[in-house]
């Protein structure tokens, strides 16, 4: 309407639109049910001229202090409504069913409401006129201009738009008028038609219409571009579709069966749910396309492309087991399947919680190495980090692998030929993020073949195996996901580059105690459940379990006491049946032979008979520690210096240097200066058949040297470590947890260790703390001052003891008083 023939009352009802906005000079259609709405309609067909406000109102998440209207005390609903409104004229009621109306009204002007004067029977408030600011300047003109332009794309590009809105916006010079025109069609919200409403300025009022404009034809070119990409997918399909039942058709005329087809229509689907990335899609599709074109025949070639392609499909492109990172069932789970290892297990919680907060599943940290003897559960380890965080458990035993090939896979030139081991334990598991333990990593070898441990780096390097490559699949792989753990027995044969990639956790031997622990808790109970004997029916001794243990056994871990008592148990079970016995069976220290038979372990080394020249040292092998006896003789003649025992480079440098230090604390020590020149030394290091090489020998070969020369013995229960320099320092050596545990296990009373290594007692069992005693060096005089007293006393003493004061005197000398 362009008169302002109806005036603005004082007061009018008010009907509240929650899903549109009515703009003056528009003609609306509006449907009401509710019973205000009603209310407030019948009293506008009441009135002269037929008038109301339509206000719209604020979604429930939206509302904001200030914004409504100051009816604190009222309804959710009043605080909501905008301020301002459109009062409208009603032109024509028509009554639908359900009770509802639908009324047919124009926009006449812009309200401001005031105050809401009652909410019963209906919204009723005071209001007053707000019309819009007359503008006239060159920017409105350029932006009107702007907006017809717009206005003519837009009607050639959206459907939904009546075929008269181009025309009807051309015949429009009014800014406001036209931007309520044009915002009616609009796809806009209810936020941004209120926007527009409440400007008063023709300018802004514009700008906003031209930015909604612009934003409405961007989407439907966007719209667009996708339709089009759409339908020629649709079209590609269908032809396609129809060229396959062509070669259908023609391999039916031809009698090739219908085996083929249907198993490249069965690869297609494969394909389709594989969830392959782009570039790995395209090249399966090439090697599809190949087969297709080989036909259904028996060709080895499409043999060779079916391998593949079987390989392919059943790869965990983009399966994923679901992750658990409860931190309190992971403990639980570490402590239900290994005793102690307490530090151990705190480490392994530390990765999972770690894990927990990397949100895409991709972890760059160190890739754990579990170290230690054979038997102390370092696969079950494995198993139970998978357990905890649910995922599959795949292991890939690397012991004698040389051939880079098992790694990395044959390339498909080479007849059968197939992918590597890290592929195949993908395929197995079926998931991208397994737990995949690579067991026994120290014992890859090299040779003409190539190097798997060279192989191994891009494998275990996080920053690299993303897109990993077997040399069969020729296609890029994605092992960010999977948690990587290693074992080896040693990390000296581990070359440097892999180890650099890897956080070393060493396991230690068990004590006799902690086995037997052990084997209470789990190896009897899990052999016992399999062999399905119950508790009442077998019963074995405390003395029996330790004679099991320290006579029928002799390791590190506890591998062999796992076979020996399942075969103690299968025994049990033939005897009830053969026996028919229904009472318990229970086994005693003395029934062990009866069961096992005389297989048990004599000890290897005594400690009897203490000789000059002879000295218990400390060793770590892979097996755990153990002691070895250094014997030194000296020979009338002036032949040198002999050394037997199959002794490796190393441990033949620390002889040579005991000599020499030997010989430089001749006046000290109290030897003839005439001893060395007229005799002869021979070192013998008993096991000849074992290789031996190391520096820790060093002060025990020092010892021995100095007894054979001095005439004096040192006790046998005294056992030593350490490596010595030219000038007497005793320097660090490792191995100390499982030297001090072979120690006890042999019967030694007393330990000498260097002073550095003093560090690493905090990791030795209380058990074996209690039954040894400790002294820490750090010179070889003072040791030697302690076994050897000087003529005259050495000026400094240099060692102490871990466990009291020790006696000053630990040898006896063998000559007559």
């Amino acid at each position: 309407m362009a008169d302002n023939s109806i005036p603005t009352p004082e007061e009018a009802p008010i009907v509240i639109l929650p899903e549109a906005v009515v703009f003056p000079h528009i003609l609306t259609s509006l449907a009401f049910h509710d019973a205000k709405a009603l209310a407030a309609i019948d009293e506008a067909m009441n009135r002269d001229p037929k008038t109301l406000v339509c206000v719209a109102v604020r979604p429930q998440e939206v509302s904001e202090n200030g914004e409504g209207l100051p009816v604190p005390e009222g309804p959710p609903m009043s605080g909501r409504i905008y301020r301002t409104g459109t009062m409208v004229v009603i032109h024509k009621l028509l009554r639908i069913p359900a009770g509802g109306v639908a009324i047919m009204v124009q926009g006449y002007r812009r309200v401001k409401i005031k105050d809401i004067l009652s909410e019963d029977p209906m919204f009723r408030a005071r209001i007053e006129a707000d019309p819009e600011k007359e503008e006239k300047s060159e920017t409105v003109e350029a932006l009107m201009r702007t907006i017809l332009g717009q206005v003519k794309k837009l009607s050639s590009m959206a459907p939904y738009l009546p075929d008269e809105f181009e025309t009807m916006a051309l015949n429009i010079d009014n800014p406001h008028h036209l931007t309520y025109l044009v915002v009616t069609f609009l796809k806009v919200s209810i936020q941004e038609r209120q926007k527009l409403l409440e400007t008063d300025s023709a300018e802004e009022k514009l700008m906003s219409l031209a930015s909604l404009l612009e934003r409405e034809i961007e989407l439907l070119e966007l719209g667009g571009k996708i339709k089009s990409k759409i339908q020629d997918e649709v079209q590609k399909s269908q032809r396609d579709f129809f060229l396959r039942e062509q070669v259908k058709a023609i391999q039916k005329e031809l009698g090739a069966g219908a085996e083929g087809e249907e198993d490249i229509v069965l690869y297609r689907e494969k394909i389709a749910e594989a969830g392959f990335p782009p570039d790995v899609l395209r090249d399966v599709n090439r090697e599809l396309d190949r087969l297709v074109r080989l036909g259904s025949g028996q060709s080895q070639e499409a043999g060779v492309i079916r391998s593949y392609l079987d390989v392919v499909l059943d790869l965990p492109w983009n399966k994923e087991s679901p992750d658990h990172f409860d931190l309190a069932r992971a403990k639980r789970i570490l402590d239900e399947d290994h005793y102690d290892l307490e530090k151990i297990k705190e480490r392994i919680l530390d990765e999972l919680a770690i894990h927990s907060r990397v949100k895409d599943g991709v972890y760059r940290g160190p890739v754990l190495c579990f170290i230690g003897p054979p038997g102390v559960g370092k696969t079950t380890l494995g198993q139970s980090i998978a357990r905890a965080m649910g995922r599959e458990f795949i292991r890939v035993s690397l012991g004698g692998v040389r051939d880079e090939a098992e790694i990395r896979g044959h390339r498909r030139t080479y007849v059968g030929a197939m992918p590597g081991r890290i592929i195949q334990g993908m395929r197995k598991a079926g998931t991208k993020n397994p737990v995949f333990m690579l067991d026994e990593i120290d014992k890859v070898g090299g040779d003409f073949r190539g190097d798997p441990a060279s192989a191994l780096l891009e494998v275990l390097d996080l920053a690299q195996n993303k897109d990993y490559r077997d040399h069969y699949l020729d296609l890029p792989f994605d092992l960010s996901k999977v948690l990587f753990i290693t074992t080896a027995n040693v990390f000296q044969t581990i070359p440097p580059p892999l180890l650099d990639r890897m956080e070393l956790i060493r396991l230690a031997g068990y004590t006799w105690e902690e086995k037997r622990h052990i084997a209470r808790q789990y190896l009897i109970p899990r052999v016992m459940k399999e062999l399905r004997l119950e508790p009442g029916e077998f019963e074995l001794t405390e003395g029996a379990l330790f004679r099991l243990i320290r006579e029928f056994t002799r390791e590190a871990g506890v591998r062999s006491l796992d076979r020996k008592i399942a075969t103690l148990l299968r025994k049990i079970v033939r005897a009830r049946i053969d026996q028919k016995r229904s009472r318990k069976i229970v086994v005693h220290d003395k029934d062990l032979e009866r069961y096992l038979g005389n297989e048990f372990m004599e000890p290897e080394k005594s400690l009897e008979g203490a000789a000059p020249g002879v000295v218990t040292g400390l060793a770590w092998t892979p097996n755990g520690g153990d002691v070895l006896f250094i014997e030194s003789v000296a020979i009338p003649g002036n032949k040198g210096f002999i050394l037997t025992g199959q002794l490796g480079d190393v441990m033949k440098e620390s002889a040579r240097t005991a000599l020499s230090f030997v010989q430089s604390r001749i006046d000290r020590l109290g030897i003839p200066k005439d001893f060395f020149a007229r005799n002869e030394l021979h070192i013998h290091v008993p096991g000849g058949a074992i290789p031996k090489d190391g520096p820790s020998a060093g002060i025990t070969m020092t010892t021995a040297i100095a007894s054979l020369a001095t005439a004096r013995t040192v006790l046998p229960s005294i056992a030593m470590t350490g490596e010595i320099a030219l000038s007497g320092r005793i320097l660090p050596v490792g191995g100390i947890k499982e030297k001090l545990i072979g120690a006890r296990e042999a019967g030694i009373r007393e330990v000498y260790i260097p002073t550095k290594n003093e560090k690493d007692l905090e990791e030795i069992p209380a058990e074996v703390r209690k039954d040894l005693k400790v002294h820490l060096v750090d010179h070889m005089d003072t040791l030697l001052e302690t076994f050897f007293p000087a003529v005259s006393p050495a000026p400094v003493s240099r060692g102490r003891s871990k466990a009291g004061k020790g006696s000053s005197r630990r040898g006896k000398s063998s000559r007559k008083p």
